[in-house]
């Protein structure tokens, strides 16, 4: 589900997810399914959320065992499972991890306490010189790897990145049984959450 939001953003980076690995996506999930780029902040209610990132929009950084190899976009309808799948399906693209750095801000579901949604804003963003410069600097900091206390990040909407949901953290006591599976689509952690 893709929220549309009238009010303009304040931010550049609504949310960001840092090294998460290329095979722990299902990316050819069987009839009925479909990959998802489930992503969790926090790690008991009510401080946990849980996101599908498939259609966020932003900017992408592919990495092999030695660095980045690739930086893209994610634009329009695509969003970032759209770019990433057919990365995945292209026998030139040498990757093996993903940081992305969403756009889109991220919204409560009504009735469904964990599950946050993408946002949309479509219309102009209300973002200060001084903010966009701080979230770039911070944007630059987390994809390279740099840390410091003068490399302090300054992404103020995005607060910390969103894990990626593996199938470890599916297994009986993890995070992946701390909110209700309902919306989980891909196959492989939807098995991992019906075994006990």
């Amino acid at each position: 589900m893709i929220a549309m939001t009238k009010a303009k953003a304040t931010h550049l980076i609504g949310a960001y997810g840092m090294f998460w690995q290329r095979q722990e996506i299902d990316w050819d999930a069987g009839h009925g399914q479909t990959y998802q780029l489930l992503g969790y902040r926090g790690d008991r209610n009510p401080k946990l959320e849980v996101a599908d990132f498939r259609r966020a929009r932003g900017i992408y950084v592919l990495f092999n065992d030695f660095g980045a190899t690739y930086v893209g976009r994610a634009r329009g309808n695509e969003g970032f499972g759209s770019r990433l799948k057919k990365h995945n399906a292209s026998q030139r693209k040498d990757w093996n991890r993903f940081c992305w750095f969403s756009f889109d801000s991220i919204l409560p579901i009504n009735g469904e306490p964990n599950w946050r949604t993408v946002a949309r804003d479509e219309g102009a963003r209300n973002v200060h010189a001084e903010s966009a410069i701080d979230e770039l600097e911070a944007l630059m900091i987390t994809s390279f790897g740099l840390h410091g206390t003068q490399n302090r990040m300054r992404l103020p909407t995005a607060r910390e990145p969103w894990k990626q949901l593996t199938f470890d953290d599916c297994a009986p006591g993890k995070v992946g049984r701390r909110f209700d599976g309902a919306r989980v689509r891909m196959g492989s952690l939807r098995r991992s959450l019906e075994w006990d």
